[in-house]
């Protein structure tokens, strides 16, 4: 069991910013179910430390398609940020077959996304975005 936590670590990493009330999740490779399930408990974690109208800025462009079931519980994932106040999402995205998967998850969910191309160009969107809107 270590090994996977190992592993797991390498291919996640997921973080709230609480001064930003913002979410920064990067996913590289296949996440099998097992994985997937520990994506949705340390966003579960994570995202208690934020408030209603936080952000997700989700790096995807190494994330390679899931199996059925794990694509199931990346739904589970984004329905609860949905469900707990989420406001934005920006994709930092990549590989076509893993972007279409969560863009397809996120349309059923009713999801507002972008896209961006990095981090950097995903943070000056949610930033100007908050300008613009105070």
């Amino acid at each position: 069991m270590g090994n996977w936590r190992i592993i797991i670590k390498d291919k996640m990493t997921i973080r709230a910013d609480v001064a930003k009330n913002r979410m920064y999740m990067d996913l590289v490779g296949f996440f099998s179910d097992f994985e997937m399930q520990q994506v949705y408990n340390k966003f579960a974690a994570e995202v208690k430390k934020l408030h209603a109208g936080f952000d997700v800025i989700t790096d995807i462009s190494e994330f390679k398609p899931t199996t059925p079931d794990g694509a199931q519980k990346m739904g589970e994932t984004q329905k609860l940020a949905k469900d707990l106040g989420l406001n934005r999402v920006i994709r930092i995205v990549g590989t076509e077959a893993g972007q279409v998967q969560v863009a397809r998850k996120e349309r059923e969910l009713g999801i507002n996304s972008d896209e961006a191309t990095s981090v950097a160009e995903a943070e000056i969107m949610l930033d100007d975005a908050k300008k613009a809107a105070a």
